[in-house]
């Protein structure tokens, strides 16, 4: 897994599209199936989460609304609504470009929608392309990956217990439950500019991609994700 960003991308696109397009090439023979759902849990009273499940596209997103801004179910279904009508192309450069300027619509909606309110939202976002997954996030929603029995994160948080971590002062096992794990550093909405991650991954046959958010991975243990 590497990260890479618009310009690296464009520098590999070249590579990928032949991979893409060649009829005998692995990204060829992959299919893909996908199934979603959301429920509002036990907190709040309004569904702050939405979702996109595109086979077609192959394209798969997860919204977390923030519960601190209001109107974050506002936020989540920006993100959504403007990705849903992503339009897929055969240059890879030109979906994920398309990709991250559809995020910062959704962006610049949530901070003119209301007089009062910046509502925002986490972001996953995983596109298929030929024989390559590209996750575009912001925020602690998650893309995990299950291969050969293993089950990887293939995203990092964007929260300052993570940034903590990195520099050294908290531990793994501090990490998960520290109090600043949920305070976010980026997120589609909230903060004044908007500021994505992106990563690559080869795609193998029997692979298992989830993207969730963290009404699903706070409760459940890695190993029961794995397990189920």
């Amino acid at each position: 897994m590497s990260d890479a960003s618009l310009q690296e991308i464009a520098i590999i696109a070249d590579r990928f599209e032949a991979e893409a397009s060649s009829a005998s090439g692995p990204g060829a023979a992959i299919a893909w199936d996908s199934a979603s759902g959301s429920d509002i849990g036990r907190v709040r009273h309004i569904n702050e989460d939405a979702f996109l499940d595109s086979q077609e596209q192959r394209l798969w997103v997860v919204a977390d609304g923030m519960g601190g801004h209001s109107r974050g179910d506002y936020a989540s279904s920006a993100v959504v609504e403007q990705l849903r009508a992503f339009p897929r192309q055969i240059s890879v450069l030109a979906n994920l470009q398309d990709m991250e300027t559809r995020l910062q619509v959704a962006h610049e909606k949530c901070r003119t929608a209301f007089r009062k309110h910046r509502p925002g939202t986490t972001v996953a976002a995983m596109l298929a392309h030929g024989n390559y997954c590209f996750g575009l996030w912001a925020g602690d929603s998650r893309i995990y990956r299950l291969r050969e029995g293993q089950l990887e994160q293939l995203t990092q948080d964007h929260s300052q217990a993570q940034e903590k971590y990195a520099r050294g002062e908290l531990t793994a096992q501090e990490l998960t439950n520290h109090q600043s794990a949920h305070v976010l550093t980026r997120s589609v909405g909230a903060p004044k500019n908007l500021r994505l991650e992106m990563r690559y991954t080869p795609v193998h046959e029997g692979d298992r991609y989830l993207l969730c958010s963290d009404g699903l991975y706070n409760p459940v243990e890695p190993g029961d994700i794995r397990a189920t």
